[in-house]
């Protein structure tokens, strides 16, 4: 059943989409024995010398992510085709990964570095989503009647995928794919931007009329189709990796924002805080990085206030439930963090390195006319 959406400020940048269908392509998913040619030792930690790439702007789509504490992938068109193409930093050297004849929306890499997940579209009513193993081989194919797909990876479960479709008439239809059986099971929820708290429970954040004063944190029961409260309110997001989560509240009385990392299986936590910053109409979220057991890599504002009154500059910490190092002053800019914490991409287009030993940041990203 479609639902109206009730958050309009979250959906405002969807394009027109159409009638609910899906189609789930059954396929093997045991992905065969991985045939590419690496480098017969991968370094743990990326060299300390900043990679340079450049491209012709014609032929970059966007950097993807983190395969490894040594490989990058790209989505590049080359000769027409889009291709996914890996970069190693040791050995510089390039692998094509996958190639598709439809256009690359987005790519994603699942936390265990095993797993991409591709929306591709060929037209502006459709979308197809390919599950490809580390190798290259499509291990699951999906098919939506909607070209604009909001989607939640589930952390340590790369089987398990919450997918919401939006269409024209700003209804939207949610869906949880279980890899493993190939089934998509269609669920009602009342807030299209679901994430994934555990393998039976999703998070659905109710907003108050007000995006300032944060959302209240409510659980789904897929087995049982119920929602329960948490009692966690004011909240402006959520992040899980592996066994730990983060809690992300506003305290608008004191413009600051309140953190609490939890490792759940021994309920082990630390707590701390950073001045908020607004655009007057809602929070801006600090950047932060999390694909790493127990840690996260974060960018806190200098000072409370409105984001138009001061600089771009931030405080790049790396944090664990022993504390927090600061590391150093940078601009504030979206970050992805390579596995081992070590270098961040920063930027819209990922075009900024992050070296975080010796906080040293440099645009490694140009482009040719």
């Amino acid at each position: 059943m479609k639902k109206i959406v009730v958050l309009i400020i979250c959906v405002l940048f969807l394009q027109a989409c159409k009638e609910n269908t899906v189609i789930v392509e059954e396929m093997n998913n045991e992905p065969e024995e991985e045939e590419a040619v690496l480098p017969e030792e991968l370094p743990t930690t990326p060299t300390a010398e900043i990679p340079s790439l450049q491209f012709p702007i014609s032929e970059f789509h966007s950097v993807i992510g983190w395969l490894s504490d040594d490989e990058i992938l790209f989505t590049l068109l080359n000769d027409g085709e889009w291709t996914v193409q890996s970069y190693s930093i040791s050995t510089k050297n390039w692998r094509t990964i996958y190639t598709s004849s439809f256009p690359i929306i987005q790519g994603y890499v699942h936390p265990t570095k095993e797993t991409i997940l591709l929306h591709t579209s060929n037209s502006s009513s459709s979308a197809e989503v390919q599950i490809i193993h580390k190798n290259g081989q499509l291990v699951q194919s999906l098919s939506f009647e909607s070209a604009e797909l909001y989607l939640d990876w589930h952390p340590t479960n790369a089987d398990l995928i919450a997918f919401t479709a939006f269409y024209e008439d700003w209804t939207y239809s949610a869906f949880v794919y279980d890899g493993s059986t190939q089934n998509l099971t269609e669920i009602e929820v009342e807030n299209p931007f679901v994430k994934w708290y555990d393998e039976e429970q999703l998070m659905v954040f109710k907003w108050s009329e007000s995006s300032l004063d944060g959302s209240e944190l409510m659980l789904y029961s897929i087995k049982d189709k119920t929602v329960k409260e948490t009692g966690i309110t004011h909240l402006l997001d959520v992040l899980v990796s592996g066994d730990s989560i983060l809690y992300v509240q506003i305290n608008e009385p004191k413009k600051q924002y309140e953190y609490r990392l939890l490792q759940q299986d021994t309920g082990k936590s630390f707590e701390w805080t950073s001045p908020a910053v607004s655009n007057y109409s809602e929070w801006v979220m600090p950047s932060i990085s999390m694909d790493f057991e127990g840690a996260l890599i974060a960018i806190k504002s200098i000072e409370a206030g409105n984001q138009d009154e001061f600089n771009s500059k931030g405080i790049i910490s790396s944090i664990s439930l022993e504390g927090i190092n600061d590391l150093g002053e940078i601009n504030a800019q979206p970050i992805d963090c390579a596995p081992n914490g070590k270098v961040c991409l920063g930027g819209y287009e990922k075009e900024n390195w992050i070296q975080l030993d010796l906080l040293k940041e440099q645009t490694w990203i140009t482009f040719e006319e």
